[in-house]
């Protein structure tokens, strides 16, 4: 199964990040721009960048995007963390949780978001929220812990969250994988040991990330979650040093991620396969670092290649689709989550080429 390699315009001798990809095949994420020294949140639709900017801020990153191309992001002002919706062109300010900091983590088609941060001026840790478009929070709860935290990493076009809760204890935190759906966060389970965590869930309720395993200093493996039933996908024994992570998971139960044996890995359905292993090895190339796979096999990376850090996509040349599977029984969608009409969605699209059409798209050498 060989993949194409596409490196997304730019010069990234600097710092360079990307998290998602929406089915139109958009990215988004940070970069420092040559020549300043804060980090401007971008979006790229092929040819180059659109600079988001920083809002009147220090420093601005866009972590996710939805079908209906809009970007959802963290800057921050006056010290302060908050978020923004950059959309059709405009961006503006949705605010911050009332405490000492917020982070926006992700945004579904129905403009969903989660979020979470500290909310009172105290050593308390974080709580996680599920923040309607309308700006509505929904507090998703702890795990009953003695000073527990929360914190929302990802959510469906369900409006179902994953993440990690745990007590707030020093050095390190025990934490436990979550899911948040109807109104309940339950408790993912473990193989054996902790820290835990969802890092990504897709409209069938599937959840990747990581477990750790007791079986040597901080191993952990690359897992998904499916129909109550944990497993692990990172396939090699219990004698070997193990630390793999799934990063993104996308309708088809495929699995990006990274581990120490593989660098970048793709996972689907029976092992995980290096990305490096998928392209021409004389390019140079080490993909490092998955962060998003959609349902047409594309893949965002970070990647690497004479010690110079780039943003690329990989498009695998024969996709593997296998049947999606069901979702739970009795686990219906949430009625504001589902998605837009046709009709509607027609109008977006048609409103959003109009908007890109006055972007001003920077062309960066390569």
């Amino acid at each position: 199964m060989p993949a194409r390699l596409s490196r997304i315009p730019g010069h990234h001798r600097r710092p360079c990040q990307q998290r998602a990809l929406r089915h139109q095949q958009e990215r988004r994420g940070r970069r420092q721009l040559s020549g300043l020294r804060h980090h401007h949140a971008f979006l790229n639709r092929g040819p180059g960048f659109v600079d988001l900017g920083t809002f009147g801020g220090t420093d601005s990153r866009a972590v996710a995007i939805n079908d209906r191309g809009q970007v959802l992001g963290n800057f921050t002002s006056g010290g302060e963390g908050r978020g923004f919706i950059y959309y059709r062109g405009g961006a503006r300010d949705i605010g911050t949780l009332p405490g000492r900091y917020s982070i926006y983590s992700d945004i579904n088609n129905a403009g969903y978001i989660t979020v979470y941060g500290a909310i009172r001026d105290s050593l308390e840790g974080p709580r996680a929220f599920l923040r309607s478009p309308g700006g509505t929070l929904t507090d998703i709860g702890t795990l009953p812990f003695e000073n527990p935290y929360t914190e929302a990493l990802a959510l469906n076009n369900r409006n179902q969250v994953t993440g990690h809760s745990s007590p707030l204890v020093f050095p390190d935190q025990p934490l436990r994988a979550i899911i948040w759906s109807r109104g309940v966060l339950r408790d993912l389970g473990d193989l054996g040991f902790s820290p835990n965590s969802g890092q990504d869930i897709n409209d069938r309720g599937q959840i990747t990330g990581y477990m750790s395993v007791p079986t040597g200093f901080r191993d952990r493996v690359a897992f998904i979650y499916s129909h109550g039933r944990l497993i692990d996908i990172d396939g090699r024994p219990p004698t070997v040093e193990r630390y793999s992570i799934g990063e993104a998971i996308n309708n088809y139960g495929h699995v990006v991620g990274s581990s120490n044996h593989l660098s970048g890995f793709v996972y689907r359905g029976r092992k995980m396969q290096s990305l490096n292993a998928l392209i021409d090895p004389r390019l140079g190339w080490d993909i490092a670092f998955p962060r998003a796979i959609n349902d047409a096999g594309q893949i965002a990376a970070l990647a690497y290649r004479r010690g110079v850090q780039y943003a690329v996509r990989l498009d695998l040349i024969r996709p593997h689709h296998l049947a999606a599977p069901d979702v739970e029984s009795g686990d219906e969608a949430d009625p504001a989550a589902k998605a837009v009409s046709p009709d509607a969605a027609a109008d977006d699209t048609r409103a959003d080429a109009a908007a890109q059409a006055r972007e001003l798209v920077r062309p960066l050498a390569q």
